[in-house]
């Protein structure tokens, strides 16, 4: 049935096309965009592209179609390369015509395509891109067709609880999925051996030193940096489409960040110290202080998130930036260490926990305990407390209360320390937890929501005036920029949550549910766990396959200093698969609603009294959800 929904609407559009004809363009390049910002054709059209600048040399880079045209303000001809073969000889060429068609069946599926610059004209060069778009537009009104059809299959699968044929499962929803120790047992072994984990963050480690040496010394040139190309990436792709779906809080298993205070916290790293410090079993050094109640829950790294996503355009655009925030990283959570007692910088500051504490949620990987039973009748809490053959839970947790993937930071001396085995890994189906339990979590899953649509807009959008907003790098818009500032912090504190208030109470009273309007609230944004989740995605997926290229060139002279370690400093620029990204978008988006409307159906069934109730209480919070998706599709297509 999804299928068909998705089929039909993607064959019919193939019909509504116009006759191809000959379109005269002109397309004006500036710091930092184009003019047009879009493109818009029919299939078979022939374009006739000029060119001119505002300001500094730019250049037209198509490179589905094979362009590479660079134009110069003093010239009105521009010099057309192959993007292909960069090293054949360029023809000068007052414009240039292609017809906008691909080849083959693409031509039937690929709708859009980016056109960017690969002239280096300032810190903001990145974000120089506009979009050419093709219609018929097959991935939009396939994409339409699922955005009706996904809600209306979800309907139709409720209809046995609604019917009262089928009695409404009493669980969340989470599944334990399936014991990875007892399936794979010499896995166990490996993970407690601590020198698989101490190699893995030296490894981390290393990277992350000269992540912060290139960044500090190493060209300004963002592209070409190996810091910023491994940080914003590789780090960042592998982080929210790999790692943190997969493995949930698996990169706290191996993150560098506080691994030096924590060192000089247990001046130890393959042996483990018995005594007795803050009620452990081992001996810490430093001075052990509690973390302050009042500060143990998820507003202070939120609002450290927020911040540091406020400026996210200097952090990518300038080198220098981003090595002074991570060196500032590292010293904050070694200091902390010698003051407060474990992980307190992890637990409640670290800004990469706010973004995977919270999306770990529906990871697939799960650190849980095998048996409760077996936790309920432990006098001794060696997860908690440690022992000889462990350090105590840096996040002072005891595993029989880890029910959720958001605070356990997988640091793995549980599995060594619990002297009943009781410890294990378990693989489950995906985006089985969405419950959120506090206001400070409901917070921060809506303002990661703002974040990650913010991120998108500015930096995947085509609006030149829009990135003008951040840009106080070198137009120094302070005025645009605090407007900016204001409007997203608004957003993600007041805004959002209003309108999530606003749903709640309008579900609760067509549901005839007697919680509060705010309780409902906090349940409904379990919703946008998932949700947010794949817009991240969406957002990360371009990232790493437009700049491929670039992290080769900079792996191979990572500071600009014309080394050529590899090979490969001086190869051309070509994307990954470029055409498929929107599909790769799109898809993650329509994913992405699917989870959210299935947790919006459990949050709303665990409030009410019947099903019927819960599937009205839910109406609101899902039209929301389909408005919100329903953007970003045609944003990401369109």
């Amino acid at each position: 049935m999804l299928f068909a929904f998705a089929a039909v609407p993607a064959v019919l559009c193939q019909f509504w096309t116009s006759p191809p004809e000959s379109r005269h363009i002109h397309v004006e390049a500036f710091r930092y965009g184009k003019e047009p910002s879009v493109i818009r054709c029919n299939r078979g059209d022939t374009l006739h592209l000029t060119f001119s600048s505002r300001d500094t040399g730019h250049s037209f880079f198509l490179e589905e179609f094979d362009i590479d045209a660079k134009i110069s303000p003093a010239n009105r001809n521009v010099q057309l390369f192959r993007a292909t073969r960069p090293e054949e000889p360029s023809r000068s060429v007052e414009e240039v015509v292609f017809t906008a068609e691909h080849p083959g069946w693409l031509r039937y599926v690929v709708s859009k395509s980016q056109y960017r610059c690969h002239v280096w004209c300032g810190p903001m060069h990145a974000f120089e891109h506009g979009n050419l778009v093709i219609w018929p537009n097959t991935l939009l009104c396939a994409a339409f067709g699922l955005l009706i059809g996904i809600p209306f299959v979800g309907f139709l699968s409720l209809r046995p609880y609604l019917s009262g044929s089928m009695p409404v499962p009493l669980t969340d929803g989470r599944s334990k999925g399936w014991d990875m120790f007892r399936r794979m047992p010499w896995l166990k072994t490996l993970l407690k051996r601590r020198e698989l984990q101490v190699a893995l963050i030296t490894i981390t480690m290393a990277a992350l030193y000269m992540v912060i040496l290139t960044s500090l010394f190493g060209t300004k040139v963002a592209g070409r940096n190996f810091g910023v190309m491994v940080t914003w990436v590789i780090w960042l792709f592998l982080l929210t489409v790999v790692i943190t779906p997969l493995g949930g809080r698996a990169w706290c298993t191996v993150c560098p960040l506080p691994i030096v205070g924590e060192s000089l916290q247990r001046l130890a790293i393959f042996d483990v110290r018995k005594g007795k410090t803050a009620g452990t079993r081992n001996r810490y050094f430093g001075l052990n202080l509690a973390w302050p109640q009042w500060l143990s829950n998820d507003w202070p790294r939120t609002f450290i998130f927020l911040c540091l996503g406020t400026v996210s355009a200097a952090l990518v655009a300038i080198p220098r930036f981003t090595g002074w925030i991570i060196l500032g990283l590292v010293v904050v959570s070694t200091v902390m260490a010698l003051v407060w007692r474990h992980r307190a910088f992890c637990s409640y500051l670290c800004p990469v926990t706010a973004f995977i504490s919270l999306y770990s949620k529906p990871a697939k990987l799960a650190l849980r305990a095998a048996d409760h039973d077996v936790c309920a009748k432990c006098k001794v809490h060696s997860c908690l407390k440690g022992s000889g053959k462990g350090w105590a839970c840096p996040y002072e947790l005891c595993i029989a209360e880890v029910n959720d993937n958001d605070y356990c930071g997988v640091c793995l001396e549980c599995i060594r320390t619990c002297p009943y085995e009781n410890v294990t890994l378990q693989w489950r189906p995906f985006a089985q937890e969405s419950v959120v339990h506090s206001a400070g979590q409901a917070w921060l899953a809506m303002g990661m929501l703002v974040l990650g649509a913010t991120y998108s807009l500015i930096h995947l959008g085509h609006w030149p005036w829009l990135r003008d907003c951040v840009n106080v790098i070198d137009k120094h818009n302070w005025g645009l920029f605090f407007l900016y500032a204001g409007v997203l912090w608004s957003v993600a504190l007041v805004g959002l949550p209003g309108l999530m208030l606003l749903l709640a109470a309008w579900g609760r009273r067509l549901g005839g549910i007697g919680n509060s309007a705010w309780s409902s609230m906090l349940a409904s944004t379990g919703a946008l766990v998932p949700m947010g989740l794949m817009l991240w995605i969406a957002f990360a997926i371009p990232m790493l396959l437009v700049n491929v290229s670039f992290v080769q060139q900079s792996l191979s002279d990572p500071f600009g200093w014309n080394w050529d370690l590899f090979g490969t400093a001086g190869m051309a620029w070509r994307q990954v698969w470029p055409s498929a990204i929107p599909w790769l978008q799109v898809a993650s988006l329509l994913a992405g609603l699917g989870y959210g409307l299935r947790a919006a159906w459990r949050a709303w069934l665990g409030m009410s009294e019947t099903p019927r109730a819960a599937l009205w209480g839910m109406m609101p919070l899902s039209v929301f959800l389909v408005s919100f998706t329903g953007y970003f599709v045609w944003f990401f297509a369109n």
